[in-house]
């Protein structure tokens, strides 16, 4: 039996248009990148789809370690990025999630601590749906491995990494040992905000006991609130893997705040 050659090449025009997720560990194993490399679009950890938000992380590093604890030891992933434009850094981002699922579950209280700027738990008992809203302050002040690459990259190209930004965290714990969660750190000042150089946490303007007195901020962190809420709701999509959990999850960037604002709230304590 003969083959046409037309039809050989045309079963392999349709193979190559197939799109394929781009799974960033193998076998358990973090495939090989170089520092920089564009994120692909369709590219999961674990399994589980990866946003892509504006479509412009850039690879930082690839890190495969095993849980702890009482249940047996499973492979975690987890993986870095960070985004840029022009001469600013836009965000940075962690995704850390389960390779294999496990017969555990999860003890860790991601939504434990009450100084956050925003704090919501989705789920309840031994699972967790839960995402923070917090302020870092010394943000790549001494990194080290291939984030000092990164900051070395940075500073090459003239790109200043802010000394304050924005955590939003969302985990999603499950049973079986199932882990999934987005570290995402933003730069306030891309929204019109100051840079804030204040190292120490509690006396950064970011705290909430400032920053819910300063009228700016505080509309910008109820939208950001909303935004990640959203973002949360999804994150049972995410877990089951679906392709297009996040496709409607806008970039943080749409978020806007009027321009005109209120008098700052008068504190209710006269001091002597």
């Amino acid at each position: 039996m003969k083959f046409k050659p037309f039809l050989f090449a045309s079963v392999l025009s349709i193979v190559q248009q197939v799109p394929l997720a781009a799974e960033l560990f193998i076998d358990d194993k973090p495939r090989e990148i170089a520092l920089a490399d564009k994120l692909e679009l369709n590219a999961t950890i674990g399994g589980y789809p990866i946003w892509n938000g504006e479509g412009k992380w850039r690879l930082v590093e690839l890190i495969r370690n095993d849980s702890s604890g009482s249940a047996a030891s499973i492979p975690l992933g987890t993986a870095r990025f960070f985004q840029t434009e022009g001469k600013q850094f836009v965000a940075g981002m962690e995704v850390r999630a389960n390779l294999r699922p496990g017969s555990g579950y999860w003890i860790d209280e991601p939504c434990k601590r009450d100084d956050m700027l925003f704090k919501l738990q989705l789920s309840g008992g031994r699972e967790d749906n839960c995402v923070t809203i917090n302020h870092i302050t010394r943000y790549m002040s001494n990194p080290g491995g291939k984030l000092a690459e990164a900051f070395a990259l940075f500073k090459s190209q003239g790109i200043e990494v802010p000394p304050t930004v924005l955590n939003i965290v969302l985990t999603r714990n499950a049973t079986s040992q199932r882990k999934l969660v987005f570290s995402i750190w933003i730069n306030p000042e891309l929204a019109g905000f100051v840079r804030e150089s204040e190292p120490e946490w509690g006396r950064n303007p970011w705290h909430k006991v400032q920053a819910f007195s300063d009228p700016k901020k505080k509309q910008y962190i109820d939208a950001l609130s909303v935004w990640a809420t959203s973002f949360a709701k999804k994150m049972n999509d995410g877990l089951s893997q679906k392709a297009d959990a996040y496709s409607d999850i806008p970039t943080w960037r749409s978020i806007q705040i009027s321009a005109t604002q209120s008098e700052p709230q008068k504190t209710q304590v006269k001091l002597d």
